[in-house]
């Protein structure tokens, strides 16, 4: 799929390989580690040995030596369960490192500074009707204000997350909707690269926003669950045993595939809505604008509700016959009193056989409040190398 030769793992620091000759940054078996400590902050070194299949002595030399590298603190000494020595708890160094996240939408960018233990600031910038040059310019000035805020310098960033909306076509090229046709018709990944003078993985705005949700949210409960992105267009991150599932062509989780061309217009996408609000007379004109500032008793709320429940439900039954998550989230740019209208309005296919159901996911609004693609972006440098 990735005919592209670029790969941020090259551009990665010396400063963070482990050294004599091995070019990784961390092992497998630390990486377990690191993991567990993201997973559960504050669990005993010796809880570990029922977590991980690793010997106990494994542990306590990996975590000696993710110590010396300063990517893991030890805490204070917990009492053995039964005979032995006291254990430290563990956490994360929030100063090892940070990681920068930029979320590309129609009218906005998020943008997001994540410690190494997840941490993070983010904001919200206007690049309403701003070229790709000068999007990258603002963006890139937000960055420094937020890691100054954050007491980081931008020596102190392992790396970049970047996100877009749209489907990705090769490499780190993606299709966008069209306000963002410029981004479209290049690779993203070398040219940020360059820019920034950081390693850049990039991922669409839906995946990191579902990567959001794995490491700070439902994510670190449940290991399948389906994260759905209502921005200006429509689509979704797929979770599964914890991973994210890309699939074949790197476009898992384009939901809108399932539409047919005279049904496109009616999928639960935020456009729709905007469209929707601006006939009715509400003085609304991005979908920041409509995030921000989202009444209920706007005049033509519940008529987009009215006309895009069927197809909403249609998602859900889809996932839970295909993917068979434990959990759908309602998330991406949908006011939260939106999304658990639509959640109200959700009617399950599901029929029982021989008078017994088939268990159908729960839905859960998503909590996490902010540039949730900014944030997911940030946490990818990080799950990618680190966890």
């Amino acid at each position: 799929m990735n005919s592209h030769p670029y790969d941020p793992l090259s551009r990665i620091e010396s400063l963070y390989l482990r050294g004599n000759g091995d070019s990784r940054v961390v092992s497998n078996n630390e990486r377990q580690v690191l993991a567990e400590v993201w997973r559960t902050p504050g669990r005993s070194r010796a809880a570990f040995r029922t977590r991980l299949n690793l010997a106990q002595q494994s542990i306590h030399r990996i975590v000696t030596q993710l110590e010396e590298r300063g990517m893991v603190l030890l805490g204070e000494l917990v009492p053995p369960a039964n005979k032995g020595k006291p254990s430290p708890r563990l956490h994360l160094n929030p100063r090892f490192a940070c990681s920068v996240g930029v979320s590309i939408n129609t009218d906005s960018a998020g943008i997001c500074v994540m410690d190494f233990s997840g941490g993070f600031t983010s904001r919200s910038v206007s690049i309403d009707a701003l070229t790709m040059d000068e999007a990258i310019g603002v963006t890139e000035n937000e960055i420094s204000d937020l890691l100054e805020a954050s007491g980081f310098r931008w020596e102190d960033v392992f790396g970049i997350g970047f996100a877009i909306t749209g489907f990705l076509v090769e490499g780190t090229r993606f299709n966008a909707p069209e306000p963002l046709s410029e981004w479209s018709a290049v690779h993203l990944g070398p040219v940020l690269a360059d820019r920034f003078g950081k390693p850049v993985w990039t991922e669409n705005g839906a995946n990191t926003s579902a990567l959001c949700e794995r490491m700070l949210g439902v994510g670190r409960r449940i290991d399948n669950f389906v994260y759905l992105s209502f921005n200006y267009g429509f689509g979704g991150g797929i979770i599964l045993n914890g991973e994210l599932a890309r699939g074949g062509f790197g476009n898992a989780g384009e939901l809108s595939g399932m539409f047919t061309p005279e049904e496109m217009g009616d999928r639960p996408r935020l456009r729709s809505l905007l469209k929707t609000l601006q006939a009715g007379g509400v003085d609304v004109r991005t979908i920041d604008d409509l995030t921000q500032r989202f009444d209920m008793a706007w005049p033509g709320v519940a008529e987009w509700l009215d006309r895009v429940s069927a197809h909403y439900s249609r998602v859900i039954n889809v996932l839970s016959a295909v993917v068979d998550p434990e959990v759908i989230v309602l998330g991406g740019q949908i006011p939260r009193q939106l999304a658990k209208e639509l959640m109200a309005r959700t009617k399950f296919y599901e029929t029982p056989r021989h008078g017994i159901h088939r268990k159908m996911p729960r839905l859960h609004a998503s909590e996490i409040q902010g540039e949730t693609a900014a944030i997911g972006a940030a946490s990818l440098p990080l799950k990618e190398v680190f966890f």
